[in-house]
């Protein structure tokens, strides 16, 4: 039985589309105008509450990502949760698509935590970009990246390479911090507490048994559910009054 979640926090840099024009002036782009398609340059991870960030990236030839994208999958397909900020929308469907490329197997269904919208589901901040919520919560933004950054790493500059690996993991640690900010106040989140030992009792965000009750709940249809709190990070969740025997136990 596991007695520790794994949850994954991951964030990954892709290249720069090589494409002919007619002009400098925003228009769309055929795609048989593609002179080089983009790939992923580099991706970093860590598992939440420790202090090691793995990364992979390029090496000799900035195009291929073939090592990268496997090491990648090999870190999500451990994962019990993936944490990102539009990953949902980016990092996973980029994933998915060099995974497709490369004919390599399909990504496991490991449900996910995306920050930028549960940013935007629980409160009304005035961005939600990675870099404003740093600044606005914790006082502390994204790393800032030189000029040229990603041409270099697109010409093979593997010291463009090693700056934009920092650069993602930066983006790591702060994802890290907004994610620990913002989990108490998600309504919708996968249920640590039975990933842990299968206890539905315990805390839904964190996985502590440290919970007390909060009063009923009537929901849609007049359906009764037991509110509890979680002690360790403050947040609550409805559980049905059936379950509540076990609770009271623990309390």
């Amino acid at each position: 039985m596991k007695q520790e979640p794994k949850i994954l926090l991951w964030d990954i840099e892709t290249s720069l589309i090589i494409t002919t024009t007619f002009s400098l002036r925003t228009e769309y782009i055929p795609h048989d105008s593609i002179l080089q398609d983009w790939n992923i340059i580099c991706g970093c991870w860590k598992w939440l509450g420790e202090k090691k960030v793995y990364s992979a990236a390029v090496e000799e030839d900035p195009t291929d990502d073939f090592n990268t994208v496997v090491k990648l999958r090999d870190a999500v397909a451990q994962a019990d949760v993936i944490v990102h900020h539009n990953g949902d929308k980016f990092d996973i469907k980029k994933l998915n698509a060099r995974l497709i490329f490369y004919g390599l197997d399909p990504l496991p269904n490991v449900p996910t935590v995306d920050t930028l919208k549960e940013a935007r589901k629980i409160a009304a901040f005035t961005s939600n970009r990675l870099d404003y919520l740093g600044k606005f919560l914790l006082g502390e933004g994204k790393i800032h990246t030189t000029p040229g950054l990603w041409m270099r790493a697109l010409q093979g500059d593997m010291k463009a390479v090693k700056d934009m690996v920092l650069y993602c993991v930066g983006d790591v640690f702060l994802l890290e911090r907004i994610y620990l900010k913002l989990r108490p106040y998600m309504k919708r989140h996968p249920h640590i507490g039975s990933i842990i030992t299968g206890d539905r009792c315990a805390c839904n965000k964190c996985g502590s048994k440290h919970v007390t009750k909060n009063g009923i709940r009537i929901q849609a249809g007049g359906i009764k559910k037991q509110e509890i709190q979680c002690k360790e990070c403050g947040g609550y969740q409805l559980i049905p009054i059936t379950l509540t025997s076990p609770l009271l136990k623990s309390v």
